[in-house]
């Protein structure tokens, strides 16, 4: 055979065999690039159910997400009435902060009232519990959103819901700035006031006075997709809610995430 067919043939085996062996390795980069891994860990706030559909605040952000063309894969620890210490010492939330799985986005969500009435609780669980395995557990440029609760019908010991928003706002603003993991405050608070503000409390908290209703929970996901994915909400789909209400708890959570 003329050396030059043979060298022809040798490039074209060459290229075939760089081509099988860089093939699926992109294919299957391009396509993880594309899955966020994040970690839900709260109580019932977070983890109560739809009464539409049967999904709780991360399920639907991980519904929203498919619906946008992207994907989150979602890790849940959650325990109706737990503080994040409860969660901790109960060794709940052990396995999925030991290092086995890595997260692009870490939710923590405290006990409703805890960080509003005592700041030197829920930082010292933050602090000393949860911080230390932040290193192992997070990816690189991998961040902590902590979920900022909404104040309740019954604003007590607080004199007033609006005192009691002041002391939110303030103690999470100091819990973020004792953290030294890259953290972003999901302003979930601040959604709730500017809605009840227009429709009243009953717009987004259950009977109960504490508990979001299924309107309050996709304003929450809406919210938190925002924050997972850096991307504004507003075009996101309406999912169980008629157009109208879904499009303006979608224009107040993107105006509250500064979209």
């Amino acid at each position: 055979m003329p050396y030059r067919h043979r060298a022809y043939i040798a490039v074209v085996v060459l290229l075939a065999a760089v081509l099988v062996w860089v093939a699926p390795r992109t294919s299957q980069g391009s396509a993880r690039a594309d899955v966020l891994d994040v970690l839900f860990v709260g109580n019932s706030l977070l983890g109560s159910f739809t009464a539409a559909t049967g999904e709780d605040t991360p399920a639907l952000v991980r519904r929203l997400a498919s619906s946008a063309g992207r994907t989150a894969a979602v890790t849940e620890v959650i325990h109706s009435g737990y503080t994040l210490r409860q969660t901790w010492d109960g060794g709940l939330v052990a396995r999925a902060l030991g290092g086995g799985r890595r997260y692009d986005v870490i939710v923590l969500q405290e006990y409703s009232t805890l960080v509003a009435t005592n700041l030197p609780a829920a930082k010292g669980t933050l602090l000393s519990l949860y911080a230390p395995t932040f290193r192992r557990t997070l990816k690189p440029g991998g961040r902590v959103v902590l979920f900022k609760n909404w104040a309740l019908v019954d604003p007590a010991p607080f004199p007033s819901r609006a005192a009691a928003k002041t002391a939110i706002d303030t103690n999470y603003a100091a819990l973020s700035a004792a953290l030294p993991t890259p953290n972003v405050v999901a302003p979930i608070a601040d959604a709730f006031e500017t809605l009840i503000a227009t429709h009243g409390a009953p717009f987004l908290i259950d009977p109960d006075g504490k508990h979001p209703n299924d309107t309050a929970r996709y304003l929450d996901a809406v919210t938190l997709y925002g924050i997972v994915f850096r991307d504004s909400p507003r075009d996101l789909a309406d999912l169980y809610l008629p157009a109208p209400v879904a499009a303006e708890l979608r224009s107040v959570a993107a105006t509250a995430l500064g979209y």
